[in-house]
């Protein structure tokens, strides 16, 4: 669900570079209200999706996923080698229609997982009867819901051991933090952040960013520990391994990623300290 990072986002960059987890002092679990969305969430995989991206036409919707904190991520096939690429947004329900903000709408049975018949109704577009498949969450979880992104903690070891704590996650700041102590990373990086990051009961891990882009890998959930696969590797970069710990404290969820850069010295992982999204 990644696009190629160095190319099209700096995500790519900041997973496998930033911050290694500081000794929080308490684990406290929140108790959190089960998000607004939770009965309409699910993820439509929508005609060649269900068989090979790399089969539908340039420009074609073959995903939506629908969060239980009421974002959507819809997925077009973004050239000819079937990379998708996703943009977000907020949705609304009334009835079997979803209203979503920036497209228009789509209309489908949501009443159980299986095979729908799927109306999309694209703002001053041409309305369109497909099939889909709709998969419904079966589990819940607190950590199921959108996530805003409050701080970034960041510790790089390589020829020097930096860190540091950001507000937020903007791409440019954290990249000239590390270009500031010689730590190399792309320098095309652009005024970008990450602002939300949703994980959802249909096994998505989703950061959403400033420009309405967003990147998506599937996971599953051990404990506190999340196992992911990104569709696409970043190119340049290799995952120490392919986990992520979550932790709470004082209300706040804290998710660590660790990687390194391929072929260099230079380490590290990045900890997002995130706060549940009205």
């Amino acid at each position: 669900m990644m696009k190629t990072i160095l190319r099209i986002t700096f995500l790519a960059a900041l997973l496998p570079l930033l911050l290694a987890c500081n000794e929080f002092p308490n684990n406290d679990e929140p108790v959190l209200p089960e998000p607004a969305y939770t009965s309409f969430a699910g993820n439509l995989s929508i005609g060649p999706m269900t068989k090979a991206a790399s089969t539908a036409p340039v420009g074609s919707i073959v995903s939506i996923e629908l969060t239980e904190s009421g974002l959507y991520f819809l997925g077009r096939v973004a050239d000819e080698k079937g990379t998708v690429s996703y943009r977000t947004g907020k949705y609304t329900v009334s009835g079997n229609e979803y209203r979503l903000a920036g497209y228009g709408s789509v209309v489908f049975d949501n009443s159980q997982t299986g095979q729908v018949s799927l109306t999309l109704k694209p703002d001053g577009g041409t309305v369109e009867q497909t099939q889909a498949t709709f998969l419904k969450p079966t589990v819940s979880n607190k950590v199921y819901r959108a996530w805003n992104v409050d701080k970034t903690r960041l510790t790089v070891k390589g020829w020097t051991t930096v860190g540091a704590d950001f507000t937020g996650c903007n791409f440019q700041e954290i990249a000239q933090f590390l270009w500031d102590n010689h730590h190399k990373v792309p320098q095309d990086v652009p005024n970008r952040s990450i602002t939300s990051l949703s994980l959802t009961g249909t096994e998505k891990m989703i950061f959403a960013y400033s420009d309405g882009y967003a990147d998506m890998s599937e996971f599953s959930l051990s404990g506190n520990v999340i196992h992911y696969s990104w569709e696409q590797r970043p190119q340049g970069f290799t995952f120490e391994s392919d986990e992520a710990v979550i932790e709470y404290m004082d209300g706040k969820c804290l998710l660590t990623i660790s990687g390194r850069i391929q072929n260099s010295s230079t380490s590290g992982s990045v900890t997002f300290v995130l706060s549940p999204q009205e």
